[in-house]
């Protein structure tokens, strides 16, 4: 399973939030992660073992005036391998996304309906 997510925040807050040992078992509850490469600013990677058992990585490559996560799994499961992995890239994407209305700085966006959205504008002074 492959993910990228862009975040406009600087990859050195990214990449302590994704370090923090909290956010680590909030965003995968259902292993246990050991970090194995820890990558500093770039990201980490994590043994994991659980519901799946291999490698997690999540990989900050800075891009414009933010970060693009990736996020690597490679791991096998003891159980059906496709419910397992819905379950997780749900997990994760709410995770990620979390991330991203947290630090992401307001502006005006537009919905596909039609409609602008709650996230007030920060006008250049």
């Amino acid at each position: 399973m492959i993910d990228e997510t862009f975040i406009d925040a600087p990859p050195h807050r990214l990449a302590a939030l994704f370090r923090d040992p909290r956010n680590v078992a909030n965003a995968w509850p259902h292993v246990q992660a050991t970090v194995t490469r820890d990558r500093g600013v770039q990201g980490a990677v994590w043994s994991v073992s659980g519901a799946m058992t291999g490698e997690f990585e999540v990989w900050i490559e800075p891009y414009w005036d933010g970060a693009i996560v990736h996020h690597y799994v490679r791991a096998s499961t003891a159980q059906r391998p496709a419910p397992l992995e819905r379950a997780h890239v749900r997990r994760w994407k709410r995770f990620v996304t979390a991330v991203k209305d947290t630090l992401e700085p307001p502006r005006r966006s537009w919905s596909f309906e039609g409609g602008q959205s709650e996230r007030p504008l920060i006008e250049p002074e």
